[in-house]
């Protein structure tokens, strides 16, 4: 007997409408007050043909000595014409430029073409890339062949070789869902399943006739998909039970946006972290690639990791102390952050495996140390471990020891996992399973190559979290058909680059060849035809229908889709919806409070009580004069942001070399010295100073930086101080004392007590000081010293607070660069230092109005009432997000706290409600 009386099957296009079809069936049962019925016969094409065959052969109708080769996967099948490819462009000159993996892909396309559509590639005819895919071809069929296998195209005219002979056991009746556009092969099948007697239709899954339809027109692309959002929040709110979708020709790019405007507009309260796994009143057609979970992310980096045989990236190991998916990610979490900062400060951007293992044992030895028992345990033994394992081994080998590696590395962590965490671990499982089977195609391999192919299945495999029950809302994609007509859709994208999609017909293929045969994509004519086929069943997929296009993107114009031209313009605007931040910016949601928000300038820190203590330096005093709010945050909540790793040394390093240079040079000496010395005798001292200021540098650090770098900082350092020297200090007209070097000192100023460190003082030969800072970078200002509120106070505090009864002549920043070196700041007097301003001149009156500075002893009068005014306000708790200028900024820490985007925009909507009062009141 081959088919089975009164049974009928439905045929469908994709696994996700077998399953709508049979959600529908099983309610509809339900509704109707069953209590026990058969389930609905619905499985993908690909799915029934598999087991109509297994139950031939398990029946004896198939002879086991007709079997075909094994199918290939399709991660399989890109291995071998990747091979294949590589083979033969062994020879190419410039084999390193090509794409193995992009021309794997488009050969395995053009290969699925000339079979299933029966294409004859006439070599006379046929182009370069022609005979080069020909070449491919002949060696990937060898492959196969010597492998034993079959691709999937070959392997399903297989199938209905054997399905046309009269194997297995067929229904009555068979109908086909959701298939837009019907190939050869599914025409074949169609014409077998008549020819034994089945009867074949498609399933109605629409109207009969179209539904009322309308065109909405919006600004852009973000426009569009906040009007589709507000216009499923008002259907949702009109009718909980509605049945409606959301249809995007671009879902794979649009679906990060979508889903987050769709949360913060129907679910906001999947912003919370406990709730980000709750149902959700809509779901998505299209699932993402398994390597995108973050438990599986995990996973790929800890093996990483394990088998980094290069250096390491400090960013991928930061990535892996922030994730809970390992070892005691919880419980450990703050000891992890803490070394992620400290590695910042103390590694460079990329290390080898072993330093990272020296550097954690450092800072987690002794009382003082970090306390991370159990991610030290699970690094150590996970990268123990790896070191333990074979060169090359078979995929089947990796896979068990790359499942053990995570055992080692306590994945997926010792916290409980949520209910997609858990899938997505059950769908890695099979994915190890899989990079098991590729033995026969790989061989052996090394732990790098076995870990690509680890991450390209998962790629591959695409995740979608199962949900308990069908949402009112799908997302879904132009392809996809629903399993049943809707109350109501909304069709975005119909813009004329967008659809009908572009042409595009395989490379490897003449172009003439694939529009004769009108193979999929092959040209504009076959690409408008499919268009209208989709647009014929999406008019006929709701009762109420709305396609929409946009007018721009950026600054390109835009046009609408052809296929509009027959749909009536909306005539009322659509609503757009905000983000959960504008919702709240805007007011109080209204179930809360009747009443807008109410705007407090909240500036007032807790003031500093006598006896307390700020810490911070010039550094506090500086942020309090350019902005309040960033010495408050900085300074007094200990704000601060992460250093940048880099390799080798930062300007900062750099800087602080030149400066114990300087020190070591100047220590007791004076412009005597430095004139008796000869340019060998400099050359020897800077030498001797130089190799032992970088001694003592390199033993700070972790890891000894090399013998090469060290000469190559060493003879920078000495030629950048030469210089100086030569040019600058030797050029001065004054003779001096170096009286004070680095000296360290804290400062009452106003019972706040500042410590701060002095670069050098001078005593002149007259006996007035000279107060300097060293400055090796190019942006030097002292102009705001005129200020009330001083930027870069550290050298007025010097001039105002500690000298005492010593005469301040000149108070000057030391530019020590190779070019532009010198001076830069104000002197009581001319001739004092080459460079610095002097008061009396036109240049110092600029800066220093003669009016508010008459002379220069009210010059250090204005320094130390302003820094005083500035402890003062420190103490007050003046705490306000105010500046003069946002450029003075740029070296904030602390600048995301200020929030200055949305003080804008408070300021915005400020302005705009006055405007608003102004119009009204006229």
């Amino acid at each position: 007997m081959t088919q089975a009386p009164n049974s009928s099957l439905i045929l469908c296009s994709t696994p996700r409408l077998a399953r709508s079809l049979q959600g529908i069936f099983q309610r509809e049962q339900v509704q109707k007050g069953m209590t026990k019925w058969q389930p609905l016969n619905a499985m993908p094409l690909t799915q029934w043909l598999g087991q109509l065959l297994d139950e031939a052969m398990l029946l004896g109708e198939i002879d086991e000595t007709n079997l075909p080769p094994k199918e290939l996967s399709p991660l399989q099948e890109s291995l071998l014409w990747e091979q294949s490819i590589k083979h033969c462009l062994k020879s190419h000159e410039a084999k390193h430029l090509f794409d193995a993996s992009g021309l794997a892909s488009a050969a395995m396309e053009a290969n699925r073409l000339v079979i299933e559509w029966n294409l004859n590639l006439n070599m006379d005819e046929a182009t370069e890339e022609t005979k080069q895919f020909l070449e491919w071809r002949k060696r990937f069929q060898w492959l196969c062949k010597q492998n034993w296998y079959l691709e999937s195209v070959r392997f399903s005219n297989w199938r209905l070789d054997v399905l046309e002979s009269g194997v297995g056991i067929l229904p009555a009746h068979v109908e086909f869902a959701g298939f837009d556009r019907i190939n050869p092969q599914l025409k074949r099948l169609q014409e077998v399943l008549v020819k034994r007697g089945v009867k074949v239709s498609s399933a109605l899954l629409t109207f009969d006739s179209p539904q009322e339809a309308q065109h909405r027109v919006l600004t852009d692309q973000d426009a569009e998909c906040r009007a589709a959002v507000a216009w499923a929040k008002a259907q949702l709110a009109d009718n909980p039970n509605v049945s409606i979708a959301i249809v995007v020709p671009e879902l794979a790019a649009l679906r990060s946006k979508i889903s987050a405007l769709l949360d913060d507009v129907l679910q906001p309260s999947a912003a919370r972290p406990a709730l980000a796994e709750n149902q959700r009143p809509y779901d998505f057609s299209l699932g993402v690639p398994l390597n995108t979970q973050p438990v599986i992310a995990t996973a790929i980096h800890l093996l990483q990791l394990a088998w980094q045989r290069g250096n390491i990236f400090q960013q991928d190991m930061i990535q892996l102390l922030h994730s809970p998916y390992w070892s005691e990610g919880l419980l450990e979490a703050d000891a992890r952050a803490l070394l992620d900062a400290r590695m910042r400060r103390d590694l460079p951007l990329s290390f080898k495996s072993a330093r990272l293992q020296n550097y954690i044992h450092k800072v987690t030895a002794g009382e003082g140390g970090m306390r991370l028992p159990a991610t030290i345990k699970a690094l150590q033994d996970l990268l123990g471990y790896a070191q333990t394992q074979s060169l090359k081994q078979l995929p089947s080998a990796w896979a068990l020891v790359l499942d053990k590696a995570l055992v080692h590395a306590d994945w997926p962590g010792r916290r409980s996992l949520s209910s997609f965490e858990y899938q997505a671990t059950k769908s890695f499982a099979k994915v190890i399973s899989a990079l098991a089977g590729l033995d026969d195609l790989l061989g052996k391999i090394d732990a790098k190559q076995a870990i690509s192919q680890l991450i390209q299945l998962c790629q591959a495999q695409i995740f979608q979290p199962e949900s308990k029950e069908i949402p009112p809302l799908q997302i879904m994609g132009m392809m996809e058909a629903a399993a049943a007509p809707l109350d109501a859709m909304w069709v975005m994208g119909m813009n004329d680059h967008v659809w009908p999609p572009i042409a595009r017909p395989n490379a490897l293929i003449s172009a003439s060849l694939q529009r004769a045969a009108e193979t999929p994509n092959a040209s504009s004519e076959v690409q408008v035809a499919f268009a209208k086929a989709i647009h014929s069943r999406l008019i006929k997929s709701a009762r109420s229908v709305i396609f929409s296009s946009a007018i721009q993107d950026g600054d390109r114009q835009l046009r609408a889709s052809p296929l509009m031209q027959e749909i009536p313009l909306a005539s009322s605007e659509s609503l757009l919806a905000k983000t959960l931040a504008e919702q709240l910016v805007d007011c109080v949601p209204a179930e809360v409070v009747e009443k807008p928000w109410q705007w407090v300038d909240d500036h007032q820190a807790p003031v500093v009580e006598e006896g307390g203590h700020v810490s911070g330096g010039t550094g506090l005093l500086k942020a309090q004069a350019i902005c309040p709010a960033w010495a408050f945050y900085q300074y007094r909540l200990y704000a601060k942001a992460l250093k940048e790793p880099v390799d080798g040394l930062d300007a900062m390093d750099r800087g602080n070399l030149v400066h114990q240079v300087l020190e070591a040079f100047w220590d007791g000496r004076d412009s005597t010295y430095l004139h008796a010395l000869s340019d060998n005798e400099m050359q020897a001292v800077l030498e001797q100073v130089a190799d032992k200021v970088m001694s003592l540098f390199n033993q700070e650090h972790d890891e000894a930086f090399s013998t090469v770098f060290i000469q190559l900082e060493k003879e920078r350092l000495v030629k950048l101080v030469t210089a100086w020297l030569n040019d600058v200090e030797k050029a001065r007209e004054i003779g001096f004392v170096v009286q004070a070097v680095e000296r360290k000192q804290t400062i009452p100023i106003d019972s706040l007590s500042i410590t701060l460190t002095v670069d050098r003082v001078d005593q002149l030969e007259d006996g007035r000081l000279a107060v300097l800072d060293y400055k090796t970078g190019g942006t030097i200002d002292f102009k705001n010293w005129a200020n009330a509120n001083i930027a870069e106070p550290q050298l007025p505090i010097y001039a105002a607070f500690l000298m005492g009864d010593a005469e301040v002549a000149a108070v000057c920043f030391a530019k020590v660069l190779l070019e532009k070196a010198g001076y830069a700041g104000i002197a009581a007097s001319k001739g004092v230092l080459q460079g610095a301003t002097p008061l009396e001149e036109s240049r110092g009156r600029k800066i220093f109005a003669e009016a508010n500075f008459p002379d220069w002893p009210s010059v250090i009068a204005h320094w130390k009432n302003s820094i005083t005014a500035t402890a003062q306000a420190i103490k007050a708790g003046d705490a306000a997000v105010k500046f003069e200028n946002e450029k003075q900024l740029i070296y904030c820490e602390v600048l995301p706290l200020l929030r200055l985007a949305e003080r804008q925009l408070q300021f915005e909507h400020q302005q705009a409600a006055l405007h608003q009062q102004e119009v009204g009141g006229v």
